[in-house]
């Protein structure tokens, strides 16, 4: 049976959509703390794709260009310069009249950088890091590190690269959660087309959907995961790594401890999609949900799923917390 449904794209049909393998980190940390490492997780992460044939072709960054560009030498040089400077200290230092004081606090963000694979459309490996506002008084938002890779890496690479990828970027980012596993990316268009994937979200519970905006996430912890990573203070304020494993007795679940007060807990060998048709409700990842219940990013107060009812959307946001659904008979499904 097809571990990953679909494949890459969801038919001809809606080819604005791609499951991928999502690995994310939440930094709470300003650009120039994070500056010295970010040229090592980029490296780290092109010498992982490289290995599979896969390579970024094209960048945006709002401060290189207005357009998207190809990744030329050039260009590269001057990615991996937004990516090690420094620019901007507290905004409460900079003169409130001038340009940059004007733009960083309009867009909401201090530096934005996003490098894609594919030629005339993406191919399903992506690096972007999206650095928050830097206020002298940090606020709860936080930095973000995210990495794409296409399906057909965990098909010919196996599940096992990408554990290694997640768990080399974890090793040199100072994180406070992160995550990795199976995604649903949206090359544009996702609010038209999240109603035409309700079907498919309520069959296939491993697919995340990640929401518009991530750096607001505050304490909490987005969502559950084939791979979770929780750092200081949330492992400790959960009751550190002993409860972990006093609490999660699934016999697929592992509770590894990294360096510097932080866990691992992995939910299988591999990325699962789950099939609730077929019964397979994924019981690691709701054991998991269940005690990290208190700490698990609540429903908004305003629904932002375009085309799903309040309750549908509560349905998908709460589906490793409710009841898992029978099992239905489908012979077509084989």
């Amino acid at each position: 049976m097809n571990k990953y449904p679909l494949l890459q794209h969801f038919s001809t049909t809606l080819p604005r959509v791609q499951l991928v393998l999502r690995i994310v980190f939440y930094l709470p940390h300003d650009h120039r703390v994070l500056a010295p490492v970010l040229r090592q997780v980029l490296n780290t992460y092109l010498g992982f794709i490289a290995a599979s044939g896969g390579a970024l072709t094209s960048g945006y960054d709002p401060d290189i260009s207005e357009d998207s560009f190809p990744l030329t030498p050039d260009t590269w040089e001057e990615v991996h310069t937004e990516l090690e400077k420094a620019r901007f200290g507290p905004l409460e230092d900079m003169d409130q009249d001038s340009f940059w004081f004007w733009t960083l606090t309009k867009r909401n963000y201090d530096t934005w950088v996003l490098l894609k694979g594919g030629h005339s459309e993406p191919d399903g490996y992506e690096f972007s890091f999206e650095s928050r506002i830097p206020w002298r008084e940090p606020t709860s938002e936080h930095s973000v590190l995210s990495v794409k890779l296409p399906i057909s890496f965990l098909e010919t690479q196996g599940p096992e690269k990408a554990f290694a990828l997640a768990r080399s970027l974890a090793e040199l980012l100072p994180f406070s959660t992160g995550h990795a596993g199976l995604s649903l990316s949206f090359t544009r268009g996702r609010s038209k087309l999240l109603p035409l994937l309700k079907e498919q979200l309520s069959r296939h519970p491993g697919w995340h959907v990640p929401p518009p905006l991530t750096w607001g996430l505050g304490p909490w912890i987005d969502d559950v995961h084939w791979l979770n990573f929780l750092g200081p203070p949330l492992l400790e304020t959960v009751g550190g790594i002993q409860a972990l494993r006093s609490h999660l007795s699934h016999p697929e679940t592992t509770v590894q401890e990294l360096t510097g007060g932080r866990a691992l807990i992995s939910l299988g060998a591999e990325p699962l999609a789950g099939d609730t048709k077929r019964g397979e409700t994924l019981p690691a990842y709701r054991e998991l949900a269940r005690f990290l219940e208190p700490w698990l990013l609540p429903f908004p107060h305003v629904n932002t799923w375009d085309g799903y009812t309040d309750d549908e959307a509560r349905l998908w946001w709460r589906r490793f917390l409710e009841g898992p659904p029978e099992k239905i008979s489908v012979p077509r499904d084989g």
